[in-house]
């Protein structure tokens, strides 16, 4: 039993520390999870932000240029911005998709198309939009040699100057004449959203596992150890330590709970040291009555006898009732204690049997139903009143009355016994009938 409620206290401390640990690492996961996206958003915005910035920049660098169509100027202000770090391509698209101008050699003169990801972002709709919100406007792209990459398409808008300009004028009615395309890595950044993602998960794990001990060490302090001590006191007073919990001082629940306990463990041990005097009074007055006491099961084999039992049939461990009364090796044919268990009464009747020393031995038997909890009959208890000086004084007697009518009758002179008030012959002598020839 103490081995059973030491693994339920061990399991309890397990399940609340694990109850505990599985709630702090949620709680930092969830805030961990949630600072690094916000920071990952806020890096990302700043990117965004930059690189919209820096298309505005171009985009008036180049004015001067793209209103006399210097060429020469727009290529070198686009190579030069291309020499940033961390940015990879500028491009230049005319309306039909095609790339005018760009860092890269290779990509002017190239046309994409409009389902492409540069284009699709205006040309989803049909006619195509001519506004697009900031974060509309970028795309991610993949890099085969890893990493990724950002880029923001910027239309670049048909102004009063470049319709009404005698180089190359563009019609009124055309209002976006081309886009700029600035793609930048996104390398630096991703680097410094490693780095502080690997740090913030150092930090967490940090403080996951410095709250953990804190709140182990606070639940082992004032929970786990307390109640280790009441389920100790408990145990003891089931063993019969009663004042095991007395020294247990603490002024919380706990506390409480140990004063119940100690409390109803004092109350366990009057009641019991009660029962205990009752039950030696009992055993005592099962011992000492006069009459034969046995119990038996629903098989009659004795389960219990009282010392006069014991000295009148000396029996045997495991004997049956009828063994040990009567020397049978078999059943009663008429048995009280067989009537008991079929209906659970009371049931008399008068035994006849033999001592342990060979005498024989009488007696009158009363039976009673012993029960469990469901009201089932699982025993019966014999009493039996030895009368076997009554059967003596019984055989006695009839010898003495047979002797005196023996007497009686040969008296050879009539005598009568009269009745007192009445006169009437009562009895009389053998010989009244031969002197006065009356029968008797």
């Amino acid at each position: 039993m103490t081995a059973r409620l030491t693994k339920k206290r061990h399991s309890l401390a397990l399940k609340i520390i694990a109850s505990v640990g599985v709630i702090l690492l949620s709680a930092f996961s969830a805030w961990a999870y949630f600072n690094l996206r916000q920071y990952r958003a806020k890096v990302m915005s700043h990117i965004i932000c930059d690189c919209d910035r820096l298309s505005k920049a171009i985009l008036l660098g180049t004015h001067y240029a793209m209103m006399f169509n210097a060429r020469e100027d727009i290529n070198q202000i686009i190579n030069n911005m291309g020499r940033l770090e961390g940015l990879e391509h500028v491009r230049i698209y005319n309306k039909a998709g095609q790339i005018k101008f760009s860092n890269v050699k290779q990509e002017v003169g190239s046309t994409t198309g409009i389902e492409t990801q540069a284009c699709i972002i205006c040309h989803r709709d049909k006619p195509p939009l001519e506004h697009v919100q900031l974060d509309y406007r970028k795309r991610f792209i993949p890099r085969q040699q890893g990493g990724r990459s950002i880029g923001v398409i910027t239309p670049i808008y048909n102004e009063p100057g470049c319709s009404a300009g005698n180089c190359h004028a563009h019609p009124a009615g055309k209002k976006i004449l081309g886009a700029l395309d600035v793609v930048i890595s996104l390398s630096q950044a991703d680097a410094r959203i490693y780095c502080y993602q690997r740090r913030l998960v150092m930090f967490a794990v940090l403080v996951f596992v410095a709250t953990a001990a804190i709140v182990i060490f606070v639940l082992g302090r004032f929970f786990i150890s307390p109640i280790r001590r009441v389920v100790e006191g408990t145990e003891a007073i089931a063993r019969g330590r009663y004042d095991a919990l007395a020294e247990f001082k603490k002024d919380d629940e706990i506390g409480g709970l140990a004063a119940a306990v100690d409390h109803m463990g004092r109350e366990i041990g009057q009641k019991q040291q009660a029962l205990n005097l009752q039950k030696d009074e009992y055993q005592r007055l099962f011992e000492l009555v006069p009459c034969i006491i046995s119990v038996q099961d629903r098989n009659y084999r004795l389960i219990s006898y009282n010392r006069e039992f014991s000295k009148r049939f000396a029996p045997q461990p495991g004997d049956f009732c009828y063994t040990a009364y009567k020397g049978r090796t078999e059943k009663c044919k008429r048995c009280p204690v067989e009537k008991t268990f079929q209906d659970g009464r009371p049931h008399y009747s008068e035994e006849t049997g033999i001592n342990k020393d060979g005498t024989l031995t009488h007696w009158i038997v009363k039976t009673a139903a012993m029960k469990d909890e469901n009201g089932d009959v699982i025993g019966a208890m014999e009493m039996s009143l030895d009368i076997t000086h009554l059967k003596q004084l019984e055989d006695l007697l009839a010898q003495s009355e047979k002797k005196y009518y023996a007497i009686f009758n040969n008296i050879p002179n009539p005598v009568f016994v009269l009745d007192k008030n009445l006169l009437e012959i009562l009895d009389c002598t053998n010989s009244v009938g031969r002197l006065y020839g009356y029968r008797k």
